[in-house]
């Protein structure tokens, strides 16, 4: 008993003197240990909140992470930090699904593997050691106190470790080599998907960073500006490895090396090095006592010099707090992504005549058309517009011409000599631009100037062929003998940057009282968040005027009226005005945020929202050929056209596209979502007759589990809903599957369910029990050619696929079972119709 207690007090001390007892430890039988074996099962996904496995000292853990409330991945994660960091992650890119997820060591020993909730393989490690040709038996996977997951065998040798293949994190004692990269994570609206920026050895063997967007490659860190001796590099030393100790230093083959602020801090500091969304490489420091993270060291102090932060066609600007603006005569080409950039909303065409607009104190790097040549400005401008493949151009001071072929790595701050001028067509309405710039205060400080004054070119020289957007303005004594009209805008400039301070000062007391809070990009100490929507938000101005007044009604249903409108950039749109809405705009927003990033070609494209006071409407495509219950029902419609009768490969089309929506919706997307109003009216039909369901957002999201007790209110349509909607049973993915074996059964006939007529007798809406029964009734009786025939429309003449229809039926039947517990999923009923796709 004696040795047993002083095992435990010695214990006891060494965690106290590691400082790890000041947070919390996982609950007593959570944790599995540091150890998983081939006898000690399989970590659930349903389990993830208490079955993982903890290092020793209880410092990380590993096991299945929640993205999201249905999206998980396997990673390795600091227990210790409030935000439970990751650090690594098997498959980045492949989440899987929040039941039936399974991570276990293969029963032969040869490996980890992941499966997902219909035991597909999403990952499995490799065991292989040195030149073997027989794969070692693994005995155990192990967590390691440094963050390392291995796989080892009966005598601890690794055989796989997680340090050879990380994701966007390199932790102290990792080495890092020639083999090796950093990837960053996606940005906004792209979660689990790889980012743009990447960490590695770079052909001259040289520690760098890389930015790639698979149609423009940089690199960016070291300052690609410089040579190698400049950058304090040494380059073909092809000994290529890097590391960084726990002490905070950082040292690489090549010479790289940093130091982290509070080097040295101590034993109990813990570390990572990150390769942030953003493209920025940072260390941190974790503060056991809090939780919190501290930046220690990073990579830029100005975010805006990062390559692609805004994409394409745009311009970064710093003055403290990073933003990304369109340049003159462009638009977002994503607004929930900065990084895809702007677009041109004017035609490029070399053979009209062309006018310039000016951005002082810019750059575009890279991308140079020649290599800044000394000429005058307007020899520079001449040689741009005769060329057709320059798009701008960046004049100097020092009269330096720099012609571009690419406007990417746009940046704007005090300071940056020479003006970039952009070529645009001469009959193009320029905007007035929305830009913060700079110019030089009396005390020494920066103003920020708001608008931005224009004025023609008056030298006499190519006359109306330019237009010059002056930013700011700037006097020295080498202005004497210019015109008098700068000073003059001058002077209305500083009147105009007096109004924005009272203004923005206005801004800042009503935000202080929480009256509003304006929609902004802030810089913090890790770099910059931009914070940005998967949707265009559109104002009730906006949205009445694209509908004219709300004049062209399309359709109308349970949850609002739907109308045809025309935005400012010509698109057409479908605008339907949500009634019922009790969520607040906040909620509102959340909701429609998981639908934004939702993108299928058998779902209807969803491009904004307004949500302003009472009003709440949805912006989406808009689909040519209407509803598919207009195509198959209306016989008016018939009437007055000749090609109106779908024939049976639109048909069979048509279910095999709604089948691969429903199952996307249901196990592929990130958020899981149950549509439950799946009915011919909100399937709708572009100009191919390709199918798009519409609608899938509008009920609440689901957990897996069906356990959401809010949608007890919510109800389908009437001769579509599922036994469950008038019982106490929970509501799962299954009342979709109800709905599409209706919708299958009356593609095949062609006529309503509720219009059947079953022994003589019209059915009434509630009566599709009966419609199985007698079909199945005529299936064992008559046989299944005889059904076919008596249950196809008559309006196809017989011309139909026997084989597919055959197939139709039967998992029509099996979707409209009464117990749910015997319906099929999506996913197989998907997969019975591919099989006869080539029938």
């Amino acid at each position: 008993m004696s040795t047993t207690l002083a095992v435990a007090v010695a214990a006891a001390l060494q965690l106290i003197g590691l400082g790890f007892l000041l947070l919390p430890l996982p609950p007593a039988g959570a944790a599995r240990g540091d150890i998983l074996t081939r006898d000690g099962g399989a970590i659930a996904v349903e389990d993830h909140a208490t079955d993982f496995l903890v290092s020793p000292d209880g410092t990380f853990a590993c096991g299945f992470y929640n993205v999201s409330p249905t999206v998980f991945t396997v990673s390795v994660w600091f227990a210790r930090a409030a935000d439970r960091t990751v650090v690594w992650t098997a498959a980045p890119g492949r989440p899987v699904h929040s039941t039936g997820a399974r991570l276990a060591l293969d029963r032969r020993g040869g490996a980890l593997v992941l499966t997902d909730y219909d035991g597909a393989v999403v990952w499995n490690s490799t065991a292989v050691t040195g030149a073997q040709t027989q794969l070692p038996t693994a005995s155990r996977a192990r967590l390691h106190d440094t963050g390392n997951l291995v796989l080892e065998d009966a005598s601890g040798n690794a055989l796989w470790q997680s340090f050879d293949s990380p994701t966007d994190t390199l932790l102290p004692t990792q080495r890092f080599t020639a083999a090796r990269h950093l990837v960053s994570r996606g940005g906004r609206g792209r979660l689990l998907a790889a980012g743009y920026y990447s960490l590695g050895f770079s052909d001259y063997a040289m520690l760098s960073l890389f930015y790639d967007n698979h149609n423009v490659s940089s690199i960016y860190w070291p300052n690609p500006y410089n040579n190698y001796v400049a950058n304090k590099r040494k380059i073909y030393n092809f000994t290529r490895d890097a590391a960084l100790d726990a002490l905070g230093r950082f040292l690489s083959s090549d010479d790289a090396s940093f130091v982290a602020a509070d080097l040295g801090a101590g034993a109990g500091v813990r570390r990572r090095l990150t390769l942030d969304a953003d493209g920025n490489l940072r260390l941190y420091s974790l503060d056991v006592a809090t939780g919190a993270w501290a930046l220690s060291w990073a990579a830029f102090g100005n975010p805006c010099t990062i390559h692609g932060v805004c994409g394409a066609n745009a311009v970064c600007l710093y003055a403290p707090a990073p933003a990304c603006v369109c340049a003159p005569g462009h638009e977002r080409a994503d607004p929930g992504d900065w990084t895809r950039g702007c677009r041109p909303v004017f035609r490029r065409d070399c053979s009209r005549p062309t006018k310039l607009v000016t951005l002082p104190h810019t750059d575009f790097w890279g991308y140079d058309l020649n290599d800044g040549e000394i000429i005058p400005f307007h020899a520079c401008a001449r040689r741009c517009r005769d060329t057709c493949a320059c798009v701008a151009f960046q004049h100097k001071q020092n009269m330096e011409c720099y012609l571009k072929s690419v406007l990417f790595n746009g940046r704007t701050f005090p300071g940056l000599p020479g003006t970039v001028y952009l070529k645009v067509p001469a009959d193009f309405h320029v905007p007035e631009l929305q830009v913060h710039q700079w110019r030089q205060s009396q005390d020494g400080g920066l103003a920020i100037q708001e608008d931005i004054a224009r004025c023609d070119d008056d030298d006499g020289t190519n006359p109306g062929t330019e237009v010059f957007l002056n930013v700011s303005t700037y006097s020295s004594t080498s202005d004497a003998g210019k015109p008098v009209w700068p000073y003059l805008f001058g002077f209305l400039s500083a009147l105009l940057v007096v109004e924005a301070i009272i203004i923005g000062l206005g801004c800042w007391l009503f935000s202080r009282r929480g009256l509003f809070r304006p929609s902004r990009v802030w810089a913090i100490e890790e770099g910059y968040k931009l914070i940005t929507s998967n949707f265009q938000r559109y104002t009730y101005s906006e949205i009445k005027r694209a509908t004219g007044d709300f004049t062209s009604v399309i359709g109308s249903g349970g949850s609002g009226v739907v109308y045809k409108g025309i935005l400012g950039d010509d698109r057409v749109v479908a605008v339907k005005v949500l009634k019922n809405v009790s969520q607040s705009e906040q909620e509102f927003q959340s909701e429609l945020s998981v639908i934004g990033r939702i993108y299928h070609m058998n779902l209807v494209r969803m491009w904004g929202c307004c949500s302003q006071g009472k009003h709440r409407f949805l912006v989406s495509e808009f689909i040519e050929n209407g509803s598919l219950a207009e195509m198959l029902f209306h016989r008016e419609r018939e009437m007055a056209s000749d090609a109106a009768v779908l024939g049976w490969d639109q048909r069979f089309r048509i279910a095999l596209g709604v089948a691969k929506g429903l199952a996307y919706l249901h196990s592929e997307c990130l958020e899981w979502i149950i549509h439950c109003d799946m009915k011919p009216e909100n399937i709708l039909l572009d100009k191919d007759l390709e199918p798009k369901i519409t609608d899938f957002g509008l009920a609440k999201l689901l957990n897996r589990d069906g356990s959401d007790a809010d949608l007890s209110r919510i109800r389908g349509t009437r001769g579509y809903m599922a036994p469950e909607w008038v019982s106490s049973l929970p509501i799962t993915e299954k009342v979709d599957v109800y709905s599409y074996g209706v919708v299958l059964l009356e593609l095949v006939k062609g006529v309503r369910i509720s219009e059947w007529v079953i022994h003589g007798v019209r059915l009434a809406d509630t009566d599709t029990r009966m419609v199985v029964k007698a079909v199945q009734e005529k299936m064992a009786i008559h046989g299944h050619e005889s059904c076919v025939e008596d249950l196809i429309d008559h309006r196809l003449n017989g011309e139909f696929n026997r084989v597919q229809a055959m197939a139709m039926i039967k998992v029509a039947v099996s979707c409209v079972e009464e117990d749910r517990g015997k319906r099929p999923n999506m996913s197989s009923v998907l997969h019975a119709i591919l099989s006869v796709e080539d029938e």
